[in-house]
């Protein structure tokens, strides 16, 4: 998600790549490419509720990779990408640790607080993502 958002790549050409340079194998690989295809097609409306819950911020001052992070996580809590679904707590919990390894401190906080606030209106943003 960074890579495409960040330089405009071509979705299908990174995950290709991605999964190829990083080994990913089945079916891992299979969940890689539908979560990235998704966050990607739905971004504009995860982008609403990020804006929304994000109070004070401005999608443009949000560090790329929370960004990035936000979309796949938000996407997975609300939509889903795997049976059974993993919990709610699991897709926060790996979100905040991808945001504490790539970004800041700060931002595992950050992060947390967005996706406990999607939680805790979840059909609201279903909703809004067209997925009710």
């Amino acid at each position: 998600m960074y890579e495409i958002q960040s330089g405009k790549h071509d979705p299908e050409m990174v995950i290709a790549r991605t999964i190829e340079l990083q080994e990913v194998e089945p079916p891992a690989d299979k969940y890689l490419a539908d979560a990235v295809r998704l966050a990607w097609e739905k971004h504009d409306k995860v982008d609403e509720i990020i804006t929304e819950l994000a109070v004070g911020w401005k999608l443009d001052r949000i560090a790329r990779i929370d960004l990035a992070i936000l979309r796949l996580a938000i996407v997975e809590l609300l939509i889903g990408l795997e049976e059974p679904p993993p919990g709610d707590p699991v897709v926060i919990n790996e979100a905040v640790v991808l945001a504490k390894k790539f970004s800041t401190e700060d931002s595992g906080k950050f992060v947390n607080g967005i996706l406990a606030s999607v939680v805790k209106d979840k059909e609201k943003y279903r909703g809004m993502l067209g997925t009710e």
